[in-house]
């Protein structure tokens, strides 16, 4: 098979329409290709297009779409925002290539409508590849704005990918339960910043109807004045269940929900295994259930936690398993 590109000052529908083809220079199987050319003017748009020739059939040639390019402009790329307050935020921006030019113009485009950035920052000239940034103000709380880098120099002018950024807007994560048993599970829950404000409530919302929110069931609401980690502990829950949750945080003027996760609780025989007492008669055991080595059959484990617990237990759980049931009747008459 051969592999290789044609170009030209113009533009044409087919690959050998081009006055200049060459083969790829780098070609060693599937996988990407490409071909270093030379003798370029650096104000000039070029295009271009890959083909592949299947040499064992004849006409079996293959081109790709048509690109551009002009190889004096300069490379530019957005980065995410900093110091985000509730009506303001600092967006950032690398001036990666100067493409051969003394000087560039940079600046960033912003705005509320993703398809038309009708702001603009004032314009910075630099001499060489470096960060740049910009501070917007007078934003509109909890609204989405959204932002891209911008580059320009003698031969072209080259964007980068848009990024956006909320002012106001606190950032929280959900994480997996933890402690999960048959009628409880702590949940947790990180608040990352707090969108400019002094303090921020934090809570939780779960349900075991339905994987999309809203939930119909909160934990009590917690507050923070700094970003980290927080959790609540929730019980009366129901035994052998699928739960949802999500952490959620509001400081004052925008709220934050995390990714939803799930968890299941155990059933009253998990609990056995792993030595939490059986509260689905949601009574207490006389006494609290020893733990056992892990090199005991199961069975001998489960009849060691067995022993522990009271005769209505034990017959609570005998209805909901079988294998109690069997065990109550050969080892626990």
């Amino acid at each position: 098979m051969n592999l290789g590109f044609s170009w030209d000052t113009k533009s044409h529908s087919n690959w050998d329409e081009y006055p200049n083809r060459k083969e790829a220079d780098n070609y060693g199987g599937l996988q990407t290709f490409s071909l270093n050319i030379s003798n370029l003017n650096r104000t000039t748009k070029y295009y271009y297009r890959a083909w592949g020739e299947y040499k064992l059939q004849k006409n079996q040639i293959r081109q790709g779409e048509e690109k551009t390019f002009i190889p004096g402009g300069p490379t530019v790329s957005t980065h995410t925002a900093t110091n985000i307050g509730l009506t303001s935020a600092v967006i950032r921006g690398v001036l990666w290539h100067m493409g051969g030019a003394a000087t560039c113009e940079v600046f960033f485009e912003y705005g509320t409508d993703e398809q038309h950035l009708d702001m603009e920052t004032p314009h910075q000239t630099l001499n060489s590849n470096t960060d740049f940034s910009a501070t917007i103000t007078n934003l509109t709380i909890c609204t989405t704005y959204y932002f891209r880098a911008i580059a320009i120099n003698d031969a072209d002018t080259t964007v980068g990918a848009i990024f956006s950024v909320i002012p106001g807007q606190p950032y929280v994560v959900t994480n997996l339960p933890t402690d999960v048993g048959t009628t409880s599970a702590l949940f947790r829950g990180e608040l990352t910043f707090l969108g400019g404000a002094s303090t921020c409530d934090v809570w939780f919302e779960y349900d075991d109807i339905d994987q999309y929110p809203p939930f119909d069931k909160n934990t009590t609401p917690q507050t923070l004045n700094a970003p980290g980690s927080f959790d609540a502990n929730v019980e009366n829950l129901t035994p052998g269940t699928t739960y949802w949750v999500r952490a959620v945080a509001y400081n004052g003027y925008c709220t934050d929900e995390g990714e939803v996760e799930s968890f299941t609780t155990l059933s009253g025989l998990e609990d056995i295994l792993i030595g939490k007492s059986s509260d689905l008669t949601n009574k207490q055991t006389d006494a609290e259930i020893t733990s056992t080595t892990t090199t005991k059959p199961v069975l001998t484990q489960i009849l060691d936690r067995l022993k522990n617990l009271d005769n209505e237990t034990i017959k609570e759980l005998a209805e909901h398993y079988p294998v109690i049931k069997l065990l109550i009747s050969f080892y626990l008459k």
